[in-house]
C-alpha cells in the first residue's frame, strides 16, 4: 500500500493564528479542547526559550534561525509543519528533559513533544507559540547483554532501530515505516509486520522511563509501578513524557525477509476481499509469521481504483515462490502488477518512507468491526459512494481505504504482564482495523475531504451496528482528531486510565500544557 498511498497514522487541524496577536484552537479541533492561547502566554513561552537558551546555548532553536526552518520541514505532514512554537529543545538526556518540562510548567508555557514527528495533526508533536520538546538526541539503541531486550531512546526513528539491530540478526516490534518514531507509535499501540506472531509494540515494552510531571523519573515494568506499566500500554501522551523503552527482542536473520506485493483492477474485490477473510479466520492463525495489508486506492491521473495487497513473511522463499497462505491473493487473475522478492527489513520501510514524502496534507480516520465479508462489502462500497462526488476535483488527492486484521494471536499476546489499556483482550473473533486516509495538496480542499471521511465513519458503524458487528475500539495512531480512541477502550479501562494519570499528574499538567494528541 505505501508505494501508492501513505502511511497508517493519524491526523489532526492545530493552532491558527486569530485576530489582534492572539493564538487560539482552530474551531475544527476535537471537542473538549477549546485551549485559549492568548498573547500574555506567547510572552510567557518566549520567557521559558530565553531560559533555555541561556541554559542549554544553541540546543534551543527560535523562529529566525535557518535551523528551525529545517527543522519544521522535516515533519511529515504539511499540517505540522506550518505550525510555529516559540521555539524547539533539544534535550540531550532525561535530565534535560525534566529540565524543559519544569520550565515549561513553571511559565505555564504550553508544550509538544515529538518523537518522529509522523502524526498528522500540528497539536500532536508540534505547538503553535509554545515549546517543542524535539527528542532526536535521546537516541540510545543498546543491545542488552542476554540479547533478550534491547534499550531504546524515545527519539529513535525505526529505520535506525533496524539498521543497527539488522547487525546483530535481531528484531525488536515497531513501525512499518521508516521516519515514524518509536514513541509515538509504542504508546499509541503499534502494530507491525511481526504482530501476528509477537503481538503489538505496546505489549512488547519490558520497561518504560518517563519523566512525570513533577519533573521525577520513574521506571515502570510488570513488576513496579504496575499501574503505570499498564496504562502506558496504549495510554498515549497522557501519563508523562517517556525518554526510554526496554523491547523485548527476536532472532531474525534479516537476509530472509520476503516481501511480496500485488495490485489488482478494482473489478477483482469480491475474489480479493473474500481471501482477506479466509486469511483473518484461518490463514493467520494457521501461519503466525505472516501478516498482509490490504488496500483500496483511487488512482486520480488514471480515474481507476486498484486494489493492492501487500504482504510480508520474515522466511527465506524460493525465487519466483511465496509462502503458501496467501496463494488465494496470487491466484486471482489480472494482476497489474506482481512483486516477490527478498529485502531487508530497512530496506522495506524506507520503500515506504520513500513513497510518503513530506510536504502534503494528510487525513486518517478509523473504525473497527468484527471480520464479516458482506459488512466489508457494505463498507467499501460506502467509501466508494462518499469519494464520488470530491475525486477528480481535488489537486493531488489520493484517498485510500486500508483493512488489517486484528487477528487472534495479536488478542492474546494483549494478555501477557498483566494487560493493556486497549479493551480488546476479551474478544471471540478476529476483528478488522479500518483506516480511510488522504493525502492532497491544498488547504482549501480540507472541508470536502473532511466532509466525505466524517460522513464515511457515521454510515459505517450504523451499517455495523445494525448487524451487530460494530466494536467501540479505535486504533489511536489512526484516528481523526474528530474521534475518540480513548473513550473507545471502554468505560472501564478509560475510567481506569483516567485514575493513573490523576495518580501520576494530580493537576493535571500533561492535560493541560500538553494539549496535543489524545487527552483522557
Amino acid at each position: 500500500m505505501k508505494c501508492l498511498a501513505q502511511s497508517l497514522f493519524l491526523v489532526a487541524v492545530g493552532l491558527v493564528p486569530a485576530a489582534k496577536g492572539e493564538l487560539q484552537w482552530s474551531s475544527l479541533d476535537r471537542p473538549g479542547q477549546s485551549v485559549l492561547q492568548s498573547a500574555s502566554m506567547v510572552e510567557r513561552c518566549r520567557g521559558a526559550c530565553a531560559t533555555l537558551r541561556e541554559k542549554y546555548g544553541d540546543q534551543l532553536l527560535l523562529p529566525d534561525e535557518v535551523a528551525y526552518e529545517e527543522e519544521l520541514s522535516k515533519y511529515w505532514s504539511l499540517q505540522q509543519s506550518q505550525t510555529r512554537p516559540s521555539c524547539i529543545f533539544f534535550p540531550n538526556d532525561r535530565d534535560e528533559a525534566s529540565s524543559a518540562l519544569l520550565i515549561s510548567r513553571q511559565a505555564e508555557c504550553p508544550f509538544a513533544a515529538k518523537s518522529g514527528g509522523h502524526a498528522a495533526f500540528a497539536g500532536s508533536s508540534n505547538i503553535a507559540g509554545g515549546i517543542t520538546i524535539n527528542l532526536a538526541n535521546l537516541n540510545e539503541i543498546t543491545i542488552n547483554r542476554d540479547r533478550n531486550t534491547v534499550t531504546i531512546g524515545a527519539g529513535n526513528k525505526w529505520v535506525n532501530v533496524y539498521r543497527r539491530l539488522e547487525e546483530e540478526n535481531l528484531i525488536v516490534i515497531g513501525g512499518r515505516v521508516a521516519p515514524i518514531g518509536v514513541g509515538g507509535l509504542t504508546l499509541g499501540g503499534g502494530i507491525s509486520y511481526f504482530s501476528n506472531t509477537y503481538g503489538w509494540a505496546c505489549d512488547n515494552v519490558a520497561s518504560y522511563e518517563i519523566v512525570t510531571a513533577s519533573g521525577i523519573v520513574v521506571v515502570a515494568t510488570p513488576d513496579a509501578n504496575q499501574d503505570l506499566y499498564w496504562a502506558l500500554r496504549g495510554g498515549g501522551n497522557n501519563l508523562g513524557l517517556v525518554t526510554k523503552f526496554e523491547l523485548f527482542s527476536y532472532p531474525l536473520d534479516h537476509s530472509a525477509m520476503w516481501f511480496g506485493k500485488m495490485m489488482h483492477p478494482a473489478a477483482q474485490n469480491a475474489s480479493l476481499l473474500q481471501a482477506f477473510v479466509d486469511y483473518g479466520r484461518r490463514g493467520a492463525a494457521e501461519d503466525l509469521k505472516s501478516t498482509i495489508l490490504f488496500s483500496f486506492v483511487y488512482l486520480q491521473s488514471q480515474d481507476q481504483y486498484v486494489v493492492v495487497t501487500e504482504v510480508e513473511y520474515p522466511e527465506k522463499v524460493a525465487d519466483g515462490t511465496h509462502p503458501a497462505v496467501y496463494d488465494a491473493f496470487f491466484d486471482v487473475p489480472d494482476a497489474l502488477r506482481v512483486t516477490s522478492e527478498t529485502k531487508k527489513l530497512v530496506d522495506i520501510a524506507q520503500e515506504h518512507s520513500d513513497a510518503n514524502p513530506n510536504g502534503l496534507r494528510q487525513s486518517y480516520w478509523t473504525a473497527t468491526v468484527k471480520l464479516d465479508l458482506a459488512l466489508l462489502h457494505e463498507i467499501l462500497a460506502i467509501w466508494y459512494a462518499e469519494l464520488e462526488p470530491i475525486k477528480g476535483k481535488i489537486a493531488g488527492f489520493v484517498p485510500v481505504i486500508t483493512f488489517q486484521v486484528v487477528t487472534m494471536s495479536m488478542l492474546e499476546r494483549m494478555k501477557l504482564n498483566g494487560g493493556n489499556a486497549l479493551g480488546l483482550q476479551d474478544e471471540e473473533v478476529p476483528l478488522v482495523s479500518i483506516v480511510p486516509s488522504a493525502m492532497w495538496t491544498d488547504a482549501k480542499d480540507d472541508a470536502a475531504i473532511r466532509t466525505a471521511y466524517s460522513n464515511w465513519v457515521e454510515k459505517t458503524t450504523a451499517k455495523a451496528k445494525s448487524r451487530g458487528l460494530d466494536h467501540p475500539y479505535l486504533y489511536m495512531n489512526y484516528a481523526s482528531e474528530y474521534q475518540d480512541p480513548v473513550e473507545g477502550y471502554g468505560k472501564e479501562n478509560s475510567k481506569r486510565l483516567r485514575e493513573v494519570a490523576k495518580k501520576y499528574d494530580p493537576e493535571g499538567f500533561f492535560q493541560t500544557l500538553q494539549p496535543g494528541y489524545f487527552k483522557v
